[in-house]
C-alpha cells in the first residue's frame, strides 16, 4: 500500500521578494518529494511570478486569503503540519491574534533577526506553535529567548533560509570597462546604510561605478544622487529579474547596510559569495556571521572604514580573487537548498509524532475584540513603550511628551517611518479607521 504524503500548509504574509524566492525555490527543489505534499495560503498577494513557479512546480494556492479566515482556518485543520513564515505584518497578527485556531501541528519560521523594533520576539508568538524555528542562530543569544522556559527551549531551532546558490557557483565575470562596485536587494535607507551617498563619495576612484539594483525607493536616492553632485557615480537599475546577469559585470559586492536593519540570512548577500564576488559589508551580526573579515571578505566598521576596504580591493586584484573564491568555497558549503532542505525534513519527522492541539493567543490584547492599534501592540510587546504610553496617556500634556518621544523614534531611524516593515504606517494601510495607527503614522514621518 502506497504511503500517504503528509501535507504541509505554508501560510505567509504575501508571496514575493527575497522571503518569497526562498519559498518558492523550496518548494520547486521539493516538487519530486513523494514524502510530502505541500499547500500555501497567502493572507496578501501572491504575485504573478509567485504564481507562475506555484503553477511550474504544481503546487495549491489561494492568496487574498485575509478576506476569508474561516477557508483558511479549514485548511488549517485539514493539514498535517503548518508552517507560519513569520514577521510582523499586520494581516498575519491580525490572524494570529483574532482568531482561535483549530486543532492542528504549528511551526512558525522568523524571517527577521529579531533584535530591533518593530521586528521582536513577542513572548505569546514564541509560545504559540509547537515549533520556533529562526533562520539565524543569531536570534537564540536575544534576552527575549534566553527569558524563555527550558522546557520552552527544547522546541527552538534554527534553519539558515535560502534561496539556494547552486547556480551561480559556477558564474564567471564578462570584460568591462571601470571598477564596478554592486548592491542588490531593498534600495531604502530602511535597510541600506543612510551614509550609503556619503560611502561612495568617500571611495573617490576614477572609474567606479556602483551599480544598484532595487527598489522602493531608488528613485528618490538618485535624486539625492544628483542634489550632492555625485550621480555620475551610480547607476541605479530599479528591480531586476536576472541577478546572474549583474553579477558578471560586478568587481566586488558593496552591502553597507544600517545597523538597525532587521535582515537574517541575506539573500543576495550569500548568492554574491557564490558567484565569487569579495564583499564589503559593515560590523552588523548577521553579516559579520556570514562574511570572515580578510579570509571570505572585508568587514568595516563604519562608513569611512567600508570606502576604505574597498579603495584596498580595487588596488590589490590578488586579494580580490583570493577573497572571491573564499567566498564561493564557503557559500556553496552553508548556504545550499540541499542542506535546508534536509533541515526541514529533519523537524517535519520531530513534529508529525506529536498530536495536534488547538490553541488561542496569549498576550495582553486577545480575541476579536482586539482593535488595529492594539493588534501593533501585540507585535512589539515590551518595546518602543511610548505607543502604549501614549494609549495611558491621562492628559493632554502628558500625551504630548509622549508624542514628541514617537517623533524622536522616526528622526533616530528610517526603519520606522517606512510605509510597510510592520511600522504603524504598514497597519494603518490595512486598517484606515484606526485613527490611533494614523496619528502614530503622522508623527513618526514629522522631521
Amino acid at each position: 500500500m502506497t504511503k500517504k504524503p503528509v501535507t504541509v500548509l505554508h501560510i505567509t504574509p504575501h508571496l514575493g521578494g527575497g522571503v518569497g524566492r526562498v519559498v518558492l525555490n523550496y518548494l520547486d527543489y521539493c516538487r519530486d518529494s513523494s514524502g510530502y505534499k505541500h499547500k500555501v495560503q497567502c493572507l496578501e498577494y501572491a504575485n504573478e511570478g509567485a504564481k507562475t513557479s506555484l503553477a511550474k512546480s504544481g503546487i495549491e494556492y489561494s492568496d487574498d486569503m485575509y478576506l476569508n479566515h474561516n477557508a483558511l482556518l479549514s485548511e488549517v485543520a485539514a493539514a498535517d503540519i503548518v508552517l507560519v513564515h513569520w514577521w510582523n505584518h499586520p494581516l498575519l497578527y491580525s490572524l494570529l491574534v483574532r482568531e482561535h485556531f483549530p486543532a492542528s501541528r504549528i511551526i512558525f519560521w522568523s524571517h527577521t533577526f529579531g533584535a530591533h523594533a518593530p521586528y521582536v520576539f513577542p513572548p505569546a508568538a514564541l509560545n504559540y506553535p509547537d515549533y520556533f524555528v529562526f533562520t539565524t542562530p543569531l536570534s537564540l543569544e536575544l534576552p527575549a529567548i534566553k527569558a524563555l522556559s527550558e522546557e520552552r527551549k527544547k522546541r527552538l531551532r534554527v534553519v539558515w533560509s535560502t534561496g539556494g546558490v547552486e547556480r551561480l557557483i559556477k558564474q564567471e565575470r564578462v570584460p568591462h570597462d571601470g571598477f564596478n562596485i554592486g548592491y542588490v536587494g531593498t534600495v531604502d535607507y530602511c535597510k541600506m546604510s543612510p551614509d550609503f551617498l556619503e560611502i561612495a563619495r568617500e571611495v573617490n576612484i576614477q572609474n567606479a561605478k556602483f551599480i544598484v539594483c532595487g527598489g522602493p525607493s531608488e528613485k528618490e536616492i538618485a535624486s539625492e544622487a544628483a542634489t550632492a553632485g555625485i550621480s555620475e557615480k551610480f547607476t541605479f537599475t530599479g528591480s531586476i529579474s536576472n541577478v546572474e546577469e549583474q553579477f558578471s559585470k560586478f568587481d566586488i559586492f558593496g552591502y553597507p547596510l544600517a545597523s538597525y536593519h532587521y535582515g537574517t540570512c541575506e539573500q543576495a548577500l550569500a548568492e554574491a559569495m557564490a558567484a565569487g564576488i569579495p564583499p564589503v559589508v559593515m560590523n552588523n551580526p548577521t553579516e559579520t556571521l556570514m562574511v570572515k573579515d580578510g579570509q571570505t571578505g572585508l568587514v568595516a566598521e563604519d562608513s569611512r572604514g567600508f570606502a576604505e576596504c574597498i579603495r584596498m580591493l580595487y588596488n590589490d586584484i590578488v586579494l580580490r580573487k583570493r577573497l572571491g573564491e573564499n567566498a564561493r568555497k564557503h557559500a556553496a558549503e552553508n548556504f545550499s537548498m540541499k542542506k535546508m532542505a534536509d533541515s526541514w525534513n529533519r523537524i517535519f519527522e520531530e513534529i508529525i509524532v506529536l498530536s495536534k492541539s488547538d490553541r488561542c493567543w496569549k498576550g495582553t490584547f486577545t480575541g476579536s475584540e482586539a482593535v488595529p492599534h492594539q493588534l501593533f501592540l501585540e507585535s512589539i510587546y515590551g518595546s518602543c513603550g511610548q505607543f502604549m504610553d501614549y494609549c495611558n496617556a491621562e492628559d493632554e500634556t502628558g500625551r504630548q511628551k509622549i508624542e514628541n518621544e514617537i517623533i524622536g523614534l522616526g528622526k533616530e531611524s528610517s526603519l520606522w517611518r517606512a510605509a510597510t516593515r510592520g511600522t504603524p504606517a504598514h497597519y494603518s494601510k490595512f486598517f484606515p479607521e484606526d485613527g490611533v495607527l494614523a496619528e502614530w503614522s503622522r508623527l513618526l514621518n514629522l522631521r
